[in-house]
Order: C-alpha cells, then sequence, then structure tokens
C-alpha cells in the first residue's frame, strides 16, 4: 500500500508494481488469459510470416491489446463476483455473461481484422 508520506517516485513505482503482479499473476493463474495470450502469440507469427506492414501490425497490436484488457478486466469480474456472491444467483451469471460477452465481441472483430489484412496479402 502506498503512503501519503511516500515521495511521488516510490508512488508511482508501486503502482507499477501492482499493475505487473496483476499482469504476471493473470499470466501464470487464469487459463482464458493464457489462451488470449496463446492466440496473440499465434497472430504476431502470422503477421510476421505474412509481412503486416507496420500500420497492419500497429492496428493488429491495438486489437490484442484490447482484447487481452477485456480479458483481465473480465477476469476480475469473475473473481469479485465468486468472492462476493458464492452461490449461484441470477445477476451474478447475467455479469459474468455480460464481461464474457465484452471479451468475446473484441476477440471477434479482432479476428476480422487479422482475416481482412490476410486476405489482402494473398
Amino acid at each position: 500500500m502506498t503512503s501519503p508520506r511516500d515521495n511521488p517516485i516510490q508512488r508511482i513505482i508501486r503502482k507499477f508494481a501492482y499493475a505487473f503482479e496483476g499482469l504476471f499473476d493473470g499470466m501464470m493463474h487464469d487459463f482464458s488469459i493464457q489462451l488470449q495470450f496463446g492466440f496473440a502469440t499465434f497472430a504476431l507469427l502470422v503477421a510476421w510470416f505474412m509481412r503486416f506492414t507496420i500500420m497492419e501490425t500497429a492496428i493488429l497490436l491495438i486489437c490484442i491489446g484490447l482484447v487481452l484488457c477485456f480479458e483481465y478486466l473480465n477476469s476480475a469480474l469473475e473473481s469479485m463476483i465468486d468472492h462476493l456472491e458464492p452461490k449461484f444467483s441470477k445477476e451474478a451469471k447475467v455479469a459474468k455473461d455480460l464481461g464474457a460477452a465484452s471479451v468475446g465481441l473484441s476477440a471477434l472483430i479482432s479476428l476480422i481484422v487479422g482475416l481482412l489484412f490476410i486476405v489482402n496479402h494473398l
């Protein structure tokens, strides 16, 4: 935890440390996040093999970043819901489904963008 007595540099370093802790925790312990990193790696290998332009690669990286961000947020949401509502409830299911939909929609749009780039290189 940051303390009001910490200097601004210490506070910034701690904030980045917390962010990296979350990043690595998700990569090590969350299957959905691991799966998305696997898809991201595959997409980047395809982009490299097909010699995507710098602009195509930048757009692909933005798409990958959005999918990963949504996956991390969805995992955080699911974890919090499981903690607050360990028993099944319709409201918890709806919240989890909406979080999953955000990941699914961003992944679908990213797939379409990637396929458009691939078709353009054929």
